[in-house]
């Protein structure tokens, strides 16, 4: 029997490993067999984990590059009581051999990682209780206990819910572990709700003024050291060699028996001993490059590591605050994964990763110029531990970019820790919250109240975490209308828009809140509306241009004994203002009634031009748009052969009024006849 769980594509063969019963080895305590029973292999196919082990290293069966974080089971924290831990062990042995979903679809590790996570907080509270199994929550008194326990911890519905998820998928696996559970199945959600009011909150959007301080800072260090990017990795190369040889002293030592007060406890000793022995101080190797600019405060290996990690931050920074992609697909980008395409003669800078989602594939996202850069340092920056990595036959990470050394004793590793990091970036270079700051965190976080609340103090740094780049990314878009939510869709991979939707909420209430009425223009603009009214009248009157329309032909007759309402440009400036005239314009005519029209032109605009209410004025513009609609209209008529009497009224009526307002203005044009068709019937 193969594992029920997700495998990552091109998985070898030999890395997997056979059922055994461990419930029959458990039931006739047979614990030194059991305790030997495989659990996984290494990539390489050396044995990794067993029973026995406090933490099941699962690393080689997840597609994720992420190992260090979500692909191991810690047993650690129960190691007090023999009892549970057995009883957790034979559990998560059970979701990856037998049944660990309702679904048929089998599921990743990092699922199974993160449901032990949320039964960790049961069996702390077993423990606690000198309880020896998940069974103690058949007594009533006992699960009214953990409810209140998991009450006391103030947890949130979604964390409360992965809690009683977890309990439930025991209760699937009961007749295999052959655990007596009579407590009913629970319902996670309404159980949830019942103990906590603390609703899901959304990830936080990063306020503009301290996004602009952090990424403009991130840029800053990728264009300094850029430069100087074949230098930097020189310099960790000397460093290490530099260890290396140190090192291979103190071990010809040791072997020879010469240093026997040296031993692999202690450590500590003997990377003191490696210094000694080493041909060169760090800070020896360091000055020689202090005379560049940019390393003239490098003066110890303290100050190489705490650079090293600024800029690593900084690149990943530039990667994931300008393309949105989530924290797993960042972790997977190789060296060659920035290119530019030109389509339709724009150029585009793009990213190719891998995304997880719905499954495993490779895709593209859009991104910025600087990406290219920070992609280049990084590849530079790590380019001899990526060739140490595929020495120790460790090709999985050396695949990757983002690499760290915590120790010159130890191999690299593929970085884990970017909340940390990212913290200590927003510490280091970000400006602290102010008032402002907080307001615009509670408009553009509407869903997310809560979180706002507790973590988002005045005066402090803000809490920088990497999915908060992709939920930014989609704000700032909207706000600023730099592109649609159906664009967003594409370049987060989701399947639905209403996802899309999520990401961006605030957008809008915030481009809002910056809008600025500018009482002077607005001024400007009311005073420039009157006046163009003003002239319309004006002109209309005091001119021999030949008008139509109820009110246009009233307008001409004035114009031999011209009222005192229409006398002088002023007369009729003041009468606008005042709103005694008022004159509203449609591409068929002009109306003067304002609110005082019937709206009959609505429906048809041919009862504009004899209007009842005496109101239509129609230019010589407006007459050669009725040109057009009579040419437009007649053409249709006579190439439709059947229509309705309903359409041919509609269209007729306008065709007559466009030939009555041509006639107006002297317009030529022929007459529209409508073919009768004689029908004879017998």
């Amino acid at each position: 029997m193969l594992p029920l769980i997700q495998l990552p594509k091109r998985t070898p063969q030999k890395i997997l490993i056979d059922f055994i019963d461990i419930i029959e080895l458990r039931n006739k305590k047979d614990w030194e067999k059991l305790n030997e029973v495989l659990i996984s292999k290494s990539i390489e196919g050396e044995n990794k984990s067993y029973f026995k082990s406090q933490v099941w290293d699962m690393s080689a069966y997840t597609s994720k590059i992420q190992i260090n974080k979500k692909s191991k089971f810690d047993f650690s924290f129960i190691k007090d009581s023999e009892d549970l831990t057995l009883e957790i062990k034979t559990i998560v042995y059970g979701w990856i051999y037998q049944k660990n979903s309702t679904r048929s679809r089998h599921i990743r590790i990092q699922t199974l990682v993160n449901r032990l996570c949320a039964l960790k907080k049961v069996y702390i509270f077993l423990l606690n209780n000198n309880h020896k199994s998940i069974s103690a929550l058949n007594d009533k008194k006992t699960s009214q206990a953990l409810d209140s326990f998991l009450l006391n911890k103030k947890l949130a519905q979604r964390t409360l819910e992965h809690v009683y998820a977890g309990i439930n998928s025991i209760f699937r696996l009961k007749n295999w572990l052959q655990i007596e559970l009579t407590l009913s199945t629970l319902k996670p959600y309404e159980h949830a709700v019942k103990l906590s009011k603390k609703t899901p909150q959304q990830t936080l959007a990063i306020p503009e003024r301290i996004a602009d301080e952090l990424y403009s800072k991130a840029i800053d260090l990728v264009e300094t050291y850029y430069p100087y990017r074949h230098k930097l990795a020189d310099i960790e190369k000397e460093l290490q060699d530099n260890y290396l040889k140190g090192k291979s002293v103190v071990d010809f030592n040791i072997k020879s028996g010469k240093w026997n007060f040296l031993n692999e406890s202690t450590t500590q000793c003997k990377a003191r001993e490696v210094n000694k022995a080493s041909p060169q101080k760090s800070s020896e190797i360091l000055s020689r490059y202090s005379s560049e600019t940019p390393f003239k405060n490098l003066k110890t290996a303290f100050n190489w590591k705490k650079l090293y990690g600024r800029i690593t931050t900084a690149c990943y920074i530039c990667c994931g605050a300008f393309s949105g992609m989530r924290d797993s697909e960042l972790s997977v980008l190789k060296p060659n994964s920035y290119f530019c395409d030109e389509i339709d003669g724009h150029i585009f800078h793009l990213l190719q990763s891998r995304t997880f989602k719905l499954g495993e594939k490779d895709t593209t996202w859009v991104t910025a110029p600087i990406t290219e850069k920070a992609l280049e340092l990084m590849t530079c920056f790590t380019k001899h531990w990526r060739a140490e990595l595929i020495e120790a036959n460790s090709e999985k990470e050396s695949n990757y970019l983002w690499l760290n050394r915590t120790a010159r004793s130890k191999p690299p590793v593929v970085i884990a820790t970017w909340p940390d990091l990212l913290q200590l970036f927003s510490e280091t270079y970000g400006t602290k919250i102010t008032k402002e700051d907080l307001a615009e965190a509670f408009r553009s976080n509407p869903y997310a109240h809560d979180k706002v609340k507790a973590i988002c103090i005045v005066g402090k740094s803000w809490p920088l975490k990497p999915h908060q780049f992709r939920r930014s990314l989609a704000l700032y878009t909207t706000r600023h209308r730099i592109g649609t939510n159906v664009a967003l869709k594409q370049q987060y991979k989701h399947t639905y828009l209403q996802m899309t939707n999520w990401y961006s909420v605030g957008g809008i209430s915030s481009r809002l809140h910056d809008l600025r009425i500018d009482s002077d223009f607005q001024h400007l603009l009311e005073k420039t509306q009157l006046e163009e009214t003003a002239n319309k009248f004006f002109n209309m009157i005091h001119s021999d241009a030949p008008l139509s329309g109820s009110h246009g032909k009233a307008i001409m007759q004035m114009r031999e004994d011209t009222p005192y309402i229409y006398s002088s440009w002023d007369v009729i400036y003041d009468a606008v203002k005042k709103g005694t005239l008022t004159l509203h314009g449609t591409m068929h005519s002009y109306c003067k009634n304002g609110y005082d029209c019937d709206m009959d032109g609505v429906i048809n605009p041919a009862f504009c031009v004899d209007c009842k209410s005496g109101g239509s004025i129609i230019d010589e513009a407006q007459a050669k748009n009725w040109q057009k609609k009579h040419s437009q209209l007649t053409s249709y008529l006579k190439t439709q052969g059947d229509i309705s009497p309903s359409i041919y009224a509609h269209c007729i009526t306008q065709i007559r009024a466009a030939e009555s307002v041509m006639e107006d203005f002297n317009i030529f044009y022929e007459q529209y006849k409508h073919p009768i068709e004689v029908t004879q019937y017998e």
